[in-house]
């Protein structure tokens, strides 16, 4: 005797998928940028002029020509000097003379006292220059100043930055059903007894 038996039939359930991916959109705008120029550059100029100072001086006194208190002082040093000389001298002859009386030669004595004091005039010429040197003429230069000062003028720049504009759209993934599951029974082969 055949068993009768049950056959099952299954179908799985197939599940699609959509996937929809749009691109990135992503844009710059380029900055704003501003630039202002007021004033131009300023420029200060200031100048000293040269100064030359010129000492004559020593060139004056070559040409005899002297302040009258230097000549003063000049005449008082050559004043004392002769003072001294002519003590020394006064001195020196009285010596002469006192030795008179010792040696007892008169004539002597007063002869080189004499011939001491004669002098012998001498003429000499000799060309000369008024002043001696180029060195007796003294020159101090304060030279040229020139000096500038330059303002700048800077420019005033503004500049303004712009965000990136970036878009980005979402991606989307949607899922549905494809196939439906479904499961079916079937018996196969005697004849069932429904009745007990």
């Amino acid at each position: 005797m055949e068993m009768p038996r049950v056959e099952i039939t299954t179908t799985d359930a197939k599940v699609g998928t959509s996937i929809t991916r749009p691109p990135m959109q992503l844009r710059q705008p380029p900055a704003d940028l501003k630039i202002e120029q007021h004033v131009m550059d300023t420029v200060e100029i200031s100048t000293k002029a040269a100064k030359v100072n010129i000492d004559q001086s020593e060139a004056f006194k070559d040409a005899g020509l002297v302040p009258p208190l230097e000549r003063s002082s000049e005449f008082l040093q050559k004043a004392k000097q002769t003072a001294l000389e002519f003590a020394a001298k006064t001195m020196r002859e009285g010596e002469q003379l006192k030795s008179i009386d010792e040696n007892g030669g008169r004539g002597s004595a007063i002869a080189a006292i004499a011939k001491q004091n004669t002098r012998l005039i001498s003429l000499e010429t000799e060309l000369g220059y008024i002043p001696e040197s180029a060195d007796k003429v003294k020159f101090e230069v304060d030279p040229h100043e020139i000096s500038f000062e330059v303002e700048r003028a800077e420019a005033d720049i503004q500049v303004e930055t712009n965000e990136p504009e970036i878009n980005i759209p979402r991606w989307e993934v949607q899922h549905y059903l494809e196939q439906k599951p479904s499961i079916s029974f079937q018996v196969v082969g005697g004849q069932v007894n429904r009745t007990l």
